[in-house]
Order: C-alpha cells, then structure tokens, then sequence
C-alpha cells in the first residue's frame, strides 16, 4: 500500500503562529527560519537572539550564580552552556545560569525559606 501526495491537516507554526500545511505530522515550523536554532528561547521567554546575546555578554558568558562557563547537557539538541533562569510565577527572565545552578535552584522550588535553611544547614557544617 502506497501513499501519494497525502495532505496533513494545517497547523500553527510554534513560532511565529502563522497557519501553514506540513510535509508530516511532526513538522511543528512553518520554515528553516522558524525553526531556528534560538526559536525555543522566544517561544519559551520571549528572547530573540539578540535579546539572549545581550544576557550573555551582560554576564561575561558565565552562571550568575556560580560565575563557571557552564557545560553542555546531553548529546541530543542541547546547544547552550547555560540555561534560561525564569521565575515559574511570573515568567520573567532572571538571567542565565549553569545546569546545576538552575537545576538547585528547581529542586528548592524557589522558596527563600528553604534556601535560606539549606544556606544555615551548609554553614553550620562546614568546617572552618
């Protein structure tokens, strides 16, 4: 049994929302342009590439918190070194932080309260 010239229903494009047939059911971009290496970051926190040029340059390429390079995760897609940190009520953008550093501050959920206790439990055992 051959497919030929099979039409899949139109969608909006994840990027720029304009209405476009796809080649296949995954097809998610209406262009290359779309789809674009940053397309993730505007879709996801509203920054262009500039916009997440400028966050690099403004923190010297470095976690605001840690101050390392950062490092890359997995083998799949992932391009950056350092990852969107945004605050999950607002949705503002706070600035850029390792994987780890981002990942700590998830796990803390945020809560000063538990960051502040996890800072007291640290300095309480650290040996001087």
């Amino acid at each position: 049994m051959t497919f030929t010239n099979q039409i899949f229903k139109q969608k909006a494009c994840k990027t720029c929302a304009s209405v476009f047939t796809p080649s296949n059911p995954c097809n998610l971009y209406c262009s290359l342009k779309c789809r674009g290496k940053n397309s993730y970051y505007l879709r996801n926190y509203g920054l262009d590439e500039k916009g997440l040029e400028a966050l690099k340059q403004k923190q010297d390429y470095k976690c605001k918190i840690c101050k390392s390079e950062g490092f890359l995760i997995g083998k799949n897609n992932h391009t950056e070194k350092l990852a969107v940190d945004h605050c999950h009520t607002t949705g503002k953008v706070r600035g850029l932080l390792c994987h780890n550093c981002n990942r700590a501050l998830g796990l803390l959920k945020d809560d000063l309260v538990v960051i502040q206790a996890a800072l007291d439990y640290v300095k309480e055992h650290t040996d001087d």
